[in-house]
């Protein structure tokens, strides 16, 4: 009778089903929970990310304007460097040609005997050769190879004609000038003062000594 008892289940067919749903229905809840957790875990992992890429998003953004400042920074000086070197290629070409005339007078003065003095002279250089002829510039015959840079004329007189040779020898045994030719030279028909006077009108030529060379080379 005991045995009998031992191996049978007393309880309802239905509390044993009862019992194997709500073992399921715990297991489904354990699993949606374990889901929930996860979906959860990922959703602040992927905030996380979206911070992080929001924050390199600013930085390149921020970068990108600091450079586009520099850009612009840069074009003003390449408009800059652009202008400069119009104005310096004007420079030299307006200036290529110029005669330091203080230091060519100088050298001139220094060069004049004690019995010839000047009366007048005018000289011609760079763009202004030409314009109003001056000595030499209009001859038939060139009196050097050298092209010259530039032209002085002279008008003067002299005690004798030595004098006037004296002048014109001074002058060609310079090598701060290039050829010196004389125009004319007339006997006295005065006198002044009480020395008679030959008149004379000579013409010299500047070689590239001559020359300034100012804004020729880099500025």
């Amino acid at each position: 009778m005991s045995s009998i008892m031992a191996g049978t289940d007393l309880l309802p067919k239905t509390y044993g089903l009862k019992r194997r749903q709500n073992r399921t229905v715990s297991l489904v809840a354990l699993l949606g929970i374990g889901l929930l957790a996860l979906v959860v875990l990922w959703w602040v992992s992927l905030g996380s990310k979206v911070n992080s890429e929001e924050q390199r998003l600013a930085e390149v953004q921020a970068f990108n304007a600091d450079l586009q400042a520099q850009s612009a920074e840069l074009q003003e000086f390449a408009a800059l460097e652009t202008e400069v070197i119009a104005k310096t290629g004007a420079l030299q070409t307006v200036m290529a040609g110029d005669i330091y005339w203080p230091t060519v007078l100088t050298q001139v003065s220094a060069l004049i005997p004690d019995q010839v003095w000047i009366t007048t002279l005018s000289g011609s250089a760079g763009t202004t050769e030409g314009a109003t002829p001056v000595g030499t510039e209009g001859a038939a015959v060139r009196i050097a190879d050298e092209t010259p840079t530039g032209r002085i004329q002279f008008a003067g007189q002299a005690t004798s004609m030595e004098a006037v040779a004296g002048w014109i020898a001074r002058l060609d045994s310079s090598d701060a000038f290039g050829s010196i030719w004389l125009n004319s030279a007339t006997a006295p028909t005065g006198t002044t003062g009480d020395v008679q006077t030959f008149q004379f009108d000579s013409t010299l030529e500047l070689g590239v000594e001559a020359l300034s060379q100012r804004y020729q080379g880099p500025l």
